[in-house]
């Protein structure tokens, strides 16, 4: 990884962990905001009702940012019918100094001057908030809609370079608004999916999102395998990944052929 001691997002007075979880948030479920007539920035993460474990065991490593109206509740509205779990941090200056570095014109930019602050601990993030499991549970995807390809070109080189993991880009088409709209996402084979698991599995030890690890096979050893290594990863939730994998494999029908 690239030395960035001196450089000026690591001069920031946060803890690494804030700012990793800060930096993977901004590829997934969080934002940084801006609002007048105040001169500091906040942070925010919106999580469905479902991730409530996944949204309390986030904001708790976030206390050095935190107010008393960090915990807030969006009840459903015509947009959504769920409810949905808010954290909004307060307006500091250090909230600040990230805004101006990966921000303009409060649109988030993707470049490399801030993605090699990113920690395993933010990769962690990225792929719990935006990262599925795919192609009967053998693949991966990031749902990266927002990004434009030469955006995902960027993320692209990042992974390869920082951590050696390899990713295509693939097109999809959509109707949005009754328009036709293209968009870009990330996709990982099963070598390199297993990989990127290797990095980030033991840094976020949450039961109810040991789904997102949960590849699966027809042949029982290779599966077995994957399973021992989640065992390493998540020595105390043997039980729960049991499970997990089992119900997986039961909702694919893939696995009832």
């Amino acid at each position: 990884m690239p030395n960035l001691k001196n450089k000026q997002l690591a001069q920031i007075s946060l803890s690494k962990s804030c700012k990793a979880i800060i930096l993977g948030s901004l590829l997934g479920d969080g934002s940084l905001k801006l609002y007048k007539p105040y001169k500091n920035a906040r942070f925010w993460i919106r999580h469905s009702w479902i991730q409530k474990e996944y949204w309390e065991w986030k904001i708790a490593q976030l206390d050095e940012i935190r107010t008393y109206r960090s915990h807030l509740i969006q009840f459903p509205s015509g947009f959504s019918q769920n409810k949905k779990l808010l954290f909004q941090s307060g307006a500091l200056k250090e909230l600040t100094q990230i805004y101006k570095l990966t921000y303009k014109q409060n649109i988030l930019q993707i470049k490399r001057t801030w993605l090699n602050h990113m920690t395993p601990l933010s990769l962690a993030i990225w792929w719990l908030d935006d990262g599925s499991i795919i192609g009967h549970g053998q693949k991966g995807v990031f749902c990266t809609d927002s990004f434009s390809k030469k955006q995902l070109n960027i993320l692209k080189r990042y992974l390869l370079i920082v951590w050696k993991i390899k990713v295509s880009i693939g097109q999809l088409n959509r109707i949005y608004k009754g328009q036709p709209r293209q968009i870009f996402r990330l996709y990982l084979n099963n070598t390199d999916l297993k990989q990127f698991f290797r990095i980030i599995m033991p840094l976020t030890p949450i039961p109810s999102m040991i789904y997102k690890y949960c590849i699966l096979y027809k042949d029982t050893e290779l599966q077995q395998r994957w399973i021992s290594e989640m065992f390493i990863a998540f020595p105390d939730l043997k039980k729960e990944i049991i499970e997990t994998i089992r119900q997986r494999k039961q909702q694919l029908t893939y696995f009832r052929k």
